[in-house]
C-alpha cells in the first residue's frame, strides 16, 4: 500500500510538472504577411499590457541564417510595432529599418525594458507597415509562411 501511494504521488507530480512546463512554452504558428492585420486585431482584443506576437523569418539570400524578429505588442494599452534589438539580424538592420520607416513617414522611438533596447512605433497603419517591411525591405512574398509565437492570446486563423 505504501509503495502504491509513493508511485501514485511520483506519477501525479511528474504529470503536474509536464503540464506546467508545456503551459509556458510559446505556441508556434505559421502566418503570412497578409495575416498581419488580423494578428494585430486579435492581439488588441486580448487587451493586456505585455501580450505580444513575434513574426520570425530568415531573409532570402541570408548567409548567416539569422532570423528577423518583427514584434507587435501591447504597451500602455496600445498595440505597437517593435524592432527588438536583441537578435543579431535586428541589431545589424537597425539603421536600415529606421531609414525605411522614415521614408514611409513613420518614426521609431527608442525604448528600453529589462535591459533590452527596442524601437517602437504606434498609430494607424502599423499592420500595413509591418507587411511592407516583409515585402519591400526583405523581398518576401506576401504568401510566404512565416513563423509566429504569441503570448497572451492564441492565434485563430480566419
Amino acid at each position: 500500500m505504501k509503495i502504491a501511494l509513493v508511485i501514485f504521488v511520483c506519477v501525479a507530480g511528474t504529470a503536474l510538472l509536464v503540464l506546467l512546463v508545456r503551459s509556458r512554452i510559446a505556441r508556434n504558428y505559421a502566418v503570412t504577411a497578409r495575416d498581419i492585420p488580423e494578428v494585430t486585431s486579435q492581439l488588441q482584443r486580448s487587451g493586456k499590457n505585455g501580450h505580444f506576437a513575434v513574426l520570425m523569418f530568415v531573409p532570402p539570400g541570408s548567409s548567416d541564417g539569422e532570423p528577423v524578429n518583427l514584434q507587435y505588442s501591447i504597451e500602455q494599452g496600445a498595440v505597437g510595432l517593435d524592432w527588438v534589438l536583441l537578435g543579431p539580424r535586428n541589431i545589424a538592420d537597425q539603421n536600415r529599418i529606421s531609414e525605411f520607416a522614415s521614408k514611409a513617414g513613420y518614426h521609431f522611438d527608442e525604448h528600453e525594458m529589462n535591459r533590452v533596447r527596442y524601437l517602437r512605433l504606434t498609430g494607424s497603419g502599423i499592420s500595413d507597415f509591418g507587411a511592407r517591411i516583409i515585402r519591400e525591405l526583405y523581398q518576401i512574398s506576401p504568401d510566404t509562411k512565416l513563423g509566429m509565437i504569441t503570448e497572451g492570446f492564441q492565434w485563430q486563423p480566419r
